[in-house]
Parts: structure tokens; C-alpha cells; sequence
């Protein structure tokens, strides 16, 4: 018999870990919702960002969390580039298209890493979350639920901005009708942009939060890709929300399957349940279109 604490253990970290995998996501979607890109370099940039945050945190010998103050604005500035250069001249291209470009990005990242860093995994020596909280037979690791926190006020705070502010509003209108948006007086390439950007932060956000316990390689993008894919056509490009509830969905999905399965095969349980998801729902579990 499996021991309750046991599973009790890794829902919580299942759910903690969705959080985080939500924030990622969250990026994916808000550039595929709008724009239609198909960004398969997504997760590249996760794992750019968190050898980024590996190399200022060991310069400053500083918890990789306190790095986002300086990789976030960065990597929002690197995704403006990446748009106006690689991006913008594909927008309303064929999806074969799209597809080998942002798939030639990824690889080109991919081995940039690898031609710097090598294989080896990176991570920092001394974080400063490294204990967890005991209630009882519990253990919930500081550093996750600290990520899970930031994680999910961030979630709620691109919500607040999408619903009740005027660039929320010109990303919704443009998202509905980019052909009417520009008669509206809205600057669609600058929202293109500014949302481009936007989600390439969020990247650096979400991978300064995971390498205050996780390690880096060139490869870790792979994983953070497929997960957010999983996650953004699970919720049917329902908004945040449906983000934030998919995220939670494969995050205690992938506990199950650590649990009940083997933590080697817990991303088939993700991608199985996933599969027969979407076969009773096509258009995801929060699918507006």
C-alpha cells in the first residue's frame, strides 16, 4: 500500500508545481491567443533564461528569485527584438512556416547552450529556501510554495491588466477582429509587440522561480514546451483562468502519476489524460474558439 502521506505529499507538490507550469504557459497562450503564432521555441526560452538567472545569481551569489529583477525587463526587451526581427515578417504566414522558424529558434538556442555551457546541468549551490515547513508527516518545500505564490499573483495580476485596463482592452479587441482593431484607433503591431515581449518575460519569471530548487540544461526546454502545449490546448484558450485550471489539472496530474505509475513515466499519465481530454472536447475544457 502507498502511504497516505506519501500521495498527500506529492498532490501538494503537484499542485505548487502547476502554479508555476500555469505562469509558463500563460506566455505561450497570450502570444498563440492573439497573434496565432505557433511558438515551439517557448520552452527554449525558459531554458535560456534560467541559465541566465544561474549566471547573475552566481555572480552576485544571490537566491536565482531576486535575479528576476534583472532577467525579467531583459528578456522582455529580447522578446521585442525577436519580434520585430524574427517574428512580425511570418504574421499570417502558412503554419509550415511558422513551425520551421520557431523551431529553427529553438534549436539555435538550443545549441548556443550547448556550445557555451555544454551538457552538464547547472544549478545554484546555496539557495536560500532550501528547508521545508513539517505539519506532521507533510513537507511542503519553501521554495516551491513561494514560487506557486508569485506564480499565481502573477496570474491574477495580467488578468486584472487583460480585463480593466486600455492595452487589456486593444489585446482583446485585436484578438477578436485584428481586420477591425486598426479602425478602432488601436496600434496592432505595437500590441503584437508589447505582448510578444510580454511572454517571453514571463519565461524569465517562471525559470528564476524554478532554478530556486531545479537544475538547468539545454534540453530543459523540451520539456517546458511540451508541458505548456499540453496546457494552453487543454484549456482551449479559455483566458487566464483556463491557464491557471489546466496548469493545476497536469501539475496534480504528473503527482498522480510519480505516485501511482513512476516518476519516469509521469508525463504519459499528463499526456494520456490529455489525449482523452480532447477526445470529449475538442476545443479543450475552457474553449472559447
Amino acid at each position: 500500500m502507498i502511504d497516505p502521506a506519501l500521495i498527500t505529499n506529492n498532490l501538494i507538490d503537484g499542485v505548487l508545481m502547476g502554479l508555476l507550469y500555469s505562469l509558463v504557459a500563460l506566455g505561450l497562450s497570450l502570444v498563440f491567443g492573439l497573434m496565432d503564432i505557433i511558438n515551439f521555441a517557448h520552452g527554449d526560452f525558459v531554458m535560456i533564461a534560467a541559465y541566465t538567472t544561474w549566471v547573475i545569481a552566481m555572480m552576485l551569489y544571490v537566491d536565482p528569485s531576486v535575479t528576476a529583477i534583472i532577467t525579467v525587463p531583459l528578456f522582455f526587451v529580447i522578446g521585442l527584438a525577436i519580434y520585430k526581427i524574427i517574428i512580425e515578417p511570418i504574421l499570417g504566414a502558412e503554419p509550415l512556416i511558422q513551425i520551421a522558424v520557431t523551431v529553427g529558434l529553438g534549436y539555435v538556442l538550443q545549441n548556443l547552450a550547448l556550445a557555451y555551457f555544454r551538457a552538464g546541468p547547472r544549478s545554484f549551490p546555496a539557495p536560500w529556501f532550501n528547508y521545508s515547513i513539517q505539519i506532521g508527516p507533510i513537507g511542503i518545500a519553501v521554495s516551491k510554495l513561494i514560487a506557486a505564490a508569485v506564480s499565481l499573483a502573477s496570474l491574477f495580476i495580467i488578468n486584472y491588466m487583460l480585463v480593466n485596463t486600455k492595452f487589456g482592452l486593444a489585446v482583446r479587441a485585436t484578438s477578436a477582429n485584428r481586420e477591425v482593431a486598426p479602425l478602432m484607433g488601436i496600434n496592432v503591431r505595437k500590441v503584437f509587440a508589447i505582448t510578444f515581449g510580454l511572454g517571453i518575460a514571463l519565461t524569465a519569471l517562471g525559470a528564476a522561480l524554478y532554478m530556486m530548487w531545479g537544475q538547468t540544461n539545454p534540453y530543459l526546454g523540451q520539456s517546458f514546451s511540451l508541458l505548456s502545449w499540453v496546457i494552453v490546448a487543454m484549456g482551449g484558450l479559455g483566458g487566464v483562468m483556463g491557464v491557471l485550471y489546466s496548469g493545476l489539472i497536469v501539475g496534480v496530474l504528473e503527482a498522480l502519476g510519480s505516485t501511482f505509475v513512476s516518476p519516469s513515466a509521469r508525463l504519459a499519465v499528463v499526456y494520456l489524460a490529455f489525449f482523452f481530454i480532447l477526445w470529449f472536447r475538442p476545443r479543450g475544457l475552457f474553449g472559447r474558439r
